[in-house]
């Protein structure tokens, strides 16, 4: 599977494992969104974006201010090296915090299951979230490194 798959594949995964309920990555990422899921229900309990501590660093008026100040550098960084931009240092950073997210659920889910004391349940969710990792790192390699 190609690292686009593992990227979607992934992604789905953990957004999956976390509307039930499990601790994952997207915890910290969805509350300061502005997105609160009830850990017992696993039922949104707020969405309130424009309320978010993301929403005021993006568009207040100092957000604002950096990201034209952000474009107009980046736009002048692309325009003198276009000729030679490899396009997969853009996908690099979307790629690493995927990576950093899946991790973290990894830990998260092994702590959570670690609390049953069976170590048969800690050994299995272990080897299949293992092999993702797995298969993830080895997509990555292939395409970062067959270039």
């Amino acid at each position: 599977m190609k690292l686009g798959g593992w990227v979607v594949t992934l992604s789905a995964m953990i957004i999956f494992l976390s509307l039930l309920g499990l601790p994952t990555g997207l915890n910290s990422i969805l509350t300061s969104v502005g997105i609160t899921i009830s850990p017992t229900t696993s039922e949104v309990v707020t969405a309130d974006i424009e309320q978010s501590t993301i929403w005021d660093s993006i568009f207040g008026t100092t957000g604002i201010l950096i990201l034209i100040i952000g474009s107009a550098v980046g736009s002048v960084i692309v325009g003198l090296f276009g000729k030679g931009y490899d396009v997969s240092l853009v996908y690099a950073p979307f790629i690493v915090t995927i990576g950093g997210i899946f991790a973290s659920t990894f830990w998260g889910i092994i702590s959570y299951v670690k609390g049953f004391e069976q170590l048969w349940m800690t050994s299995i969710v272990g080897l299949i979230f293992g092999v993702l990792g797995l298969g993830f790192a080895m997509a990555c390699l292939d395409y970062f490194g067959g270039r």
